[in-house]
Parts: C-alpha cells; sequence; structure tokens
C-alpha cells in the first residue's frame, strides 16, 4: 500500500523530486507536481498581485484515477508563465475529512480568502460527506472552520455531493455544488445565506436538462461579456457523432440568470474541448479583468507511461474566455508569449508530395498556421515527426472536420477509447495556433472557437513537422517560436 504523505522522509521526498525532474517527458512550462500524481484544479483566484492555483495531489504516480485518498496542493504565479509550489495545505487530518478530501474553490468572501472543499468521513461503517472550508492567514495556511458549512445532502438527492464553488452575488454568498439525484440524473443545488457559516438551501438550479448525465461535478458560475456562464463536468453521457468521446466531459452553458426560482435559460452544452486530455477546469478573473482558465490535462482511468516516472499528469496553459454568441473562445494568455524566441516564417503552397520543413522543428514551441487559400480536399499535418512517431491533425475540407490522430504519436496511452478525436467546424479552417511541450500538445482553432488537447509521449528525437495535401494545393502562412522559460 502507498505511503501517505506524512510518512514519507525527507530524503525519499529528495529522491522523488530528482526523479521527477529526471523524466524525459517533464513539462517546460505547464503545471506539473513536484512529485506524485496531480489532480484537478480546485481552486484558482488572484489575489494581491498573486495567482493562487490548488489542485488535488496523492504522493502516489501509480494512479490511473482520482484517488479517494488525497491532499490539496498549493502553487502561486506572479505571471501565469511560471508557478512555484508551496505545500500541501489541506490534509485529510480533522473530523469530517477524516476518509476523504474533494477539492473545491478559493473565494474571496468579504475580507476573507476562504477555501472550500468536501470532506468525509466514516461513522458506524458509513460515509458521511459534508461541505466545509477554512481561511487562508497572512502566512498562505488554511485555517479549517470548526463545524461543516452544510451537514448534508438536501432531501431527494443521494450522498454524492462535492466540489463546492462558493461566490458572492448581490452581498449574498453562494454556494453551488453538484451532486445526483434519487434517480441518478446529475444535478447542481444552490445554497444562499449571509456569510459562509449561515448557508440555506435553496433549491435546484433548474437548466431544463432532466436527463443529461448520472452526476454532475465541480460547478462553476460566472458573469462574462454580459452573459451568465455556467461550467460543469458530466459523468455518464454516451457518445455520439463526433461528441462526447472521452469517458467525462467538460462543457458549459451561455445564458441568462433568474435569480427568483434559480432558472438559468441558456443556449446547448457545449463540451470545453474535443481532444483527448481535458477535465475539470478552473477560472479566475486576472489583472486585467480577463476571465482565465486553467484545466486538468488528464482524463480518469487513461494510464499515462509517465507513472514509472515518480510523477503523472499536468495542467493546461491558462486560457483567457471570451463570449461570442452563444459559444465560448479560448485564446492562450498572452503572457505566455513571454516566452517565445526569434520567429520564423514561411508561405508558400502545399501539394500532394510530403514537404518537409527542415527549418521548423522541435520539441517545444509555439506553431501558428495560417490557411490563405486551401483548394486541397485534405490537409495532413505531421508533429513531433520523425521514423516512428508522428502526431497528426487531418483536415476534411468537404466535410469541415478536423482530427486529431495520436496512432503513433510515441508511447501508448492505456484505458482510452480510440486513438482519434475529431470536430466538426461550423466554417472553413481559417487558421490554427498550436503549443507543443515534451509531452502534450494544445491546438487552438479559429481563433479558439475550438480546441483539442492531449498528451503525448514520443521519443526526445521527434522533431520533424511536414505538410502534405490530398487533391489540390493549400497556400499557409507558417510562424514558429521555440518556447523558453525565462
Amino acid at each position: 500500500m502507498p505511503k501517505k504523505h506524512e510518512e514519507i522522509s525527507r530524503a525519499e521526498i529528495d529522491d522523488l523530486i530528482q526523479a521527477a525532474d529526471d523524466s524525459k517527458w517533464k513539462q517546460v512550462y505547464h503545471v506539473q507536481p513536484p512529485f506524485g500524481f496531480l489532480g484537478a484544479p480546485t481552486g484558482f483566484n488572484y489575489i494581491n498581485g498573486i495567482y493562487h492555483l490548488f489542485y488535488e495531489w496523492s504522493p502516489d504516480s501509480s494512479l490511473t484515477e482520482t484517488p479517494d485518498s488525497k491532499y490539496i496542493y498549493h502553487a502561486t504565479s506572479k505571471d501565469l508563465v511560471t508557478f512555484r509550489s508551496e505545500g500541501v495545505k489541506v490534509r485529510p487530518d480533522s473530523l469530517y475529512d477524516s476518509a476523504n478530501i474533494f477539492g473545491g474553490s478559493l473565494s474571496k468572501v468579504f475580507n476573507e480568502i476562504c477555501y472550500f472543499y468536501t470532506g468525509e468521513r466514516l461513522k458506524s461503517d458509513e460515509l458521511i460527506t459534508a461541505q466545509l472550508g477554512g481561511y487562508m492567514n497572512t502566512d498562505g495556511k488554511i485555517q479549517k472552520y470548526a463545524s461543516p458549512l452544510v451537514r448534508n445532502n438536501a432531501s431527494g438527492y443521494t450522498e454524492y455531493f462535492r466540489n463546492p464553488y462558493v461566490t458572492v452575488i448581490d452581498r449574498e454568498v453562494v454556494m453551488f455544488i453538484g451532486t445526483m439525484n434519487r434517480e441518478e440524473f446529475g444535478r447542481v443545488l444552490i445554497y444562499r445565506g449571509p456569510s459562509v457559516e449561515n448557508l440555506k438551501f435553496d433549491g435546484e438550479l433548474d437548466t431544463g436538462y432532466k436527463v443529461f448525465g448520472h452526476l454532475w461535478e465541480q460547478p462553476e458560475f460566472f458573469d462574462l461579456d454580459m452573459d451568465s456562464v455556467f461550467i460543469f463536468n458530466v459523468r455518464g453521457l454516451d457518445k455520439f457523432d463526433t461528441h462526447f468521446w472521452n469517458i467525462y466531459q467538460s462543457g458549459y452553458m451561455v445564458g441568462d440568470f433568474e435569480r427568483r426560482g434559480n432558472y438559468f435559460i441558456h443556449d446547448e452544452f457545449y463540451e470545453f474541448d474535443g481532444g483527448f486530455d481535458f477535465y475539470r477546469p478552473a477560472t479566475a478573473v486576472d489583472e486585467d479583468g480577463n476571465r482565465v482558465l486553467i484545466a486538468w490535462m488528464a482524463a480518469e482511468e487513461s494510464a499515462y507511461p509517465l507513472a514509472a516516472e515518480g510523477t503523472l499528469n499536468a495542467m493546461t496553459i491558462p486560457r483567457i474566455l471570451s463570449v461570442d454568441e452563444d459559444r465560448i473562445r479560448q485564446l492562450p494568455h498572452p503572457n505566455l508569449e513571454k516566452m517565445r524566441g526569434e520567429a520564423i516564417t514561411a508561405e508558400g503552397y502545399f501539394r500532394e508530395y510530403p514537404t518537409k520543413l527542415t527549418a521548423f522543428y522541435g520539441e517545444v514551441y509555439e506553431l501558428i498556421i495560417d490557411i490563405l487559400e486551401n483548394n486541397a480536399s485534405t490537409l495532413h499535418i505531421y508533429m513531433r515527426k520523425n521514423t516512428r512517431h508522428e502526431t497528426k491533425l487531418v483536415y476534411d475540407s468537404e466535410q469541415r472536420i478536423l482530427t486529431l490522430d495520436r496512432t503513433f504519436s510515441g508511447e501508448e496511452i492505456q484505458n482510452v477509447d480510440g486513438l482519434k478525436r475529431r470536430i466538426k467546424l461550423e466554417e472553413n479552417l481559417q487558421n490554427l495556433r498550436i503549443y507543443m511541450d515534451r509531452s502534450s500538445i494544445e491546438v487552438f482553432i479559429n481563433d479558439g472557437k475550438y480546441t483539442m488537447t492531449a498528451r503525448i509521449f514520443p521519443s526526445d528525437k521527434a522533431e520533424g513537422l511536414e505538410m502534405v495535401t490530398e487533391f489540390g494545393d493549400c497556400r499557409v502562412q507558417l510562424t514558429q517560436y521555440s518556447l523558453e522559460v525565462k
């Protein structure tokens, strides 16, 4: 049985950190744990000039899904480019969280910085769940509240209620909690009160989605560009066409929130990401007032080859969100441009024979591809390519379908449904902005209207870039920047 964090000696920790640092797939500019298992972000906020990121964590890197026994880890940043590990901030060491912890949210509630989470304890062989919290003191430590904020789930709902998101709306504290009802369909419940210690059940958020997955978790609710946005993560959706291929889904709805009656009048549910590895995002407002998202760049139950190297999982890059009609666009945070080296550019046609772009190569870079003219039926883009490995984007011009193919991306990731992910565009492919790190790819399509995110594990010699078309030519402009944390 793996050791608890408290049982690991300082010398063992140093060895684990060194092993993680020595990993050939260690990311250059993504948030990763010092060692062990990095879980989903469960608290993200900008406070007094510092970005605070909390995430679920375990010292055990052999895991394939978020464990029952875990901790809440803390990282900070001044610029969203480099993050500093601040250590474990919430442990399962009190009466109400002695069996397990589920992360929640980091919020400024009036004059206090508060962390909210879910705790479980065993009582007469029964698992008792409660919503808990604490305030951050001047030393950055979380001082837990003595009593639960919400002791039991409301009548008509199961014991699965967790990941509290707390905000202040019109001087009132509001808590959103993911759950399932007795018929085992996902729901979000709302609690309100004048303070965190005086929250009362105020009913269910009425989305009109009565049969949509069996559990909703880690909700968020905020205003963005004159609209209300509801984020939630769904378990139990059946895949169809190009949708819902991952084990669980992260998505959003854009609409209007009616406080009286807790009605949310909205457009349809959209997935945030069309790739393989994206789940349970968290957002914050940055120093310039932008809504910024960071997500878990992983999928539950996926078995990544990194586990043998003492470190597992990473976060996505921070992304700025904006509303475009009923969709949310995601674009890389502009602070990431600080990492750019000298630009390499080219413009020209690609045709029906492979073109090796010898000036464009590497493991860690930003690549911008502008489609200036497309007469081809299909466009193939091969990245991180050598004789054995390649990660491929394929665009079908007639169907307007973009495919991310990691069939030959490197060492295999187990427990994943398929080797390809597809998204159908509502318009022609216009541009791609690709962030490549040693073991990940994040693709921003048509100015961030769509994204595709994946972990990849190629050899360290897989650096090439090639393009080729079928039945016609394509004129593009390429810009590549090497990326380095300075």
